[in-house]
């Protein structure tokens, strides 16, 4: 344990839970809150170590109530953008702030890094296909649940792929996506699209085969069938698949091969499964 101040000079304290500052931050659990204020909570050492250094970091949260926290911590903070600002939390305000049933001491307050995630209103912009040409793409079509799309983020960039397209999912940043992607959603690109047609049609233009995962007697079958590097490959809802309307704008429809009575795997398995033949195809 180090003294926090000794560390960090530039570091305030807030003891008060009706401090204006832990009363605004206490509100970023909810989504309306957090798109209207353009701020989302990173929790824990790990994950504040992974964004450590982004410029997007607007405070950085450390509960001490005695001027002491763990030296991970104070490192963390004192890389922090020097326009951050760095504040030392009683238990109570901090415990107001975090969402987490064990905190860990650190929350970390970013900014929405528009640099990398873009939100797509209409149609795909030219700037987006150039920069995903040629590359693999993950399209995730109205999944509900963070956690799994955490998830499938964490696993897209653990198999190569730099970008994600999501179409009325949850929003990247719940607490729950945050946790579940962990440093992968500080890394990953992201395009936010409201419209099928907004994001495949210009995808397809540009060359991409767009693939539904889905179950289908005439679907391509992961393994067996040719696949494309440039492959846009679409995971469904968690519930009801692929939508309607993806089915009817994809170019074929692939499914995976499974034990027989076995009716499918939940969406962010069917990702990993996928995107692994994928790597292992491209890369093995």
């Amino acid at each position: 344990m180090v003294r926090i101040t000794d560390s960090i000079a530039r570091a305030v304290s807030i003891t008060s839970r009706t401090n204006p500052l832990v009363v605004t931050l206490s509100k970023l659990d909810d989504t309306k809150f957090r798109r209207s204020e353009g701020l989302f909570l990173a929790e824990g050492i790990k994950l504040s170590e992974e964004a450590a250094g982004m410029p997007e970091i607007r405070y950085v949260l450390i509960r001490s109530d005695d001027g002491m926290a763990d030296e991970r911590i104070v490192r963390v903070a004192a890389q922090s953008p020097a326009n951050a600002k760095v504040c030392v939390l009683s238990t109570s305000a901090f415990d107001k702030i975090s969402t987490e049933k064990s905190p860990q001491g650190i929350i970390t307050v970013l900014a929405f890094p528009e640099r990398i995630h873009h939100r797509i209103a209409g149609r795909m912009a030219d700037e987006h296909l150039r920069e995903l040409h040629g590359k693999r793409i993950l399209a995730v079509d109205s999944v509900r649940d963070p956690g799994n799309l955490g998830t499938m983020i964490r696993t897209a960039a653990a198999f190569g792929y730099e970008s994600v397209c999501l179409i009325g999912c949850a929003d990247v940043y719940h607490p729950k996506t945050v946790r579940a992607a962990m440093g992968a959603l500080f890394r990953t690109k992201l395009y936010m699209g409201d419209s099928v047609s907004g994001v495949f049609e210009p995808l397809m233009a540009d060359g991409h085969r767009v693939i539904a995962a889905a179950l289908d007697e005439h679907a391509l079958t992961l393994g067996e069938d040719p696949l494309r590097e440039d492959d846009c490959i679409v995971i469904g809802n968690e519930g009801h698949g692929v939508s309607a309307e993806t089915l009817a704008a994809a170019d074929a429809v692939m499914r995976i091969p499974m034990c027989e009575n076995t009716e499918s795997l939940n969406a962010a398995g069917a990702a990993a499964v996928i995107m692994w033949e994928y790597f292992r195809t491209f890369h093995g």
